[in-house]
């Protein structure tokens, strides 16, 4: 559910942009890349889970050739491209302002840099341990981060509100039970690795959203983000940020 409103809110926001290449980090299993590539004549994925780069370039040789998706960075990228994204995956990175420094190196001068993030530290629960989370983010902390590395905000917004909120905290139930089932203690990287690609949760409840009422449910859904969007109410922080 998460996924699929900050999806909507990242789609309107990106669609009007000029740009012909653009990179999305953690690409996971690609579905959004296959979108996202329709704004730009090149889009590339980078992910480093196997099982998500197998499942991504399944799903980019439906994008016609346009995009494509690799497990490492290139020495090429330095300077190359006009949008960087990277949806839910600085709280997976230890290190969080050494990975904004090394998105920013592949931005050409004037680029724009797109992330999502959980929001909120009181927030903290079952599901960011099981997902291989350092950290929730704050307003304030996240602004300043990009604001450090001499970035302009374009748009700040916090999204999924009140939906994503309620279904966060059932789900938050769920990750209990399946923590206490773990055989050992998975580290975060390993954690992380897999939260790209777990689709179990998302295609039972897909089964549900397609009919009326659940279109209908999800339409009001999208609208209550958009109208909330510039307040603290949701779950996570959607930014969009310019090198001058």
């Amino acid at each position: 559910m998460r996924y699929l409103l900050r999806r909507n809110r990242v789609l309107k926001l990106l669609a009007p942009l000029p740009m012909e290449a653009l990179l999305e980090v953690g690409c996971g299993s690609g579905a959004l890349l296959h979108e996202l590539a329709k704004f730009a004549h090149e889009a590339v994925g980078l992910e480093t889970s196997e099982p998500a780069v197998r499942m991504a370039r399944e799903i980019a040789r439906l994008g016609g050739g346009r995009q494509e998706v690799v497990d490492m960075p290139s020495a090429l990228w330095s300077g190359h491209f006009d949008l960087v994204c990277a949806f839910d995956v600085l709280e997976h990175i230890e290190q969080d302002t050494t990975a904004v420094d090394q998105w920013l190196g592949w931005l050409r001068p004037g680029g724009r840099l797109c992330i999502s993030v959980p929001a909120h530290g009181a927030r903290w629960g079952a599901g960011d341990v099981w997902a291989g989370h350092y950290r929730r983010y704050e307003r304030a902390g996240l602004q300043e981060l990009l604001r450090s590395k001499g970035m302009r905000i374009e748009h700040f917004e916090c999204y999924g509100f009140p939906l994503a909120n309620l279904t966060e905290a059932m789900g938050n139930r769920v990750y209990r039970r399946l923590l206490s089932q773990r055989q050992r203690a998975y580290s975060p990287e390993e954690s992380s690795s897999f939260s790209g690609i777990e689709r179990t949760d998302y295609l039972r409840m897909f089964g549900r959203i397609d009919t009326m009422a659940g279109r209908t449910a999800m339409r009001l859904a999208n609208i209550a983000q958009a109208v909330t969007a510039r307040t603290d109410l949701g779950s996570g922080y959607l930014v969009l940020a310019r090198i001058p």
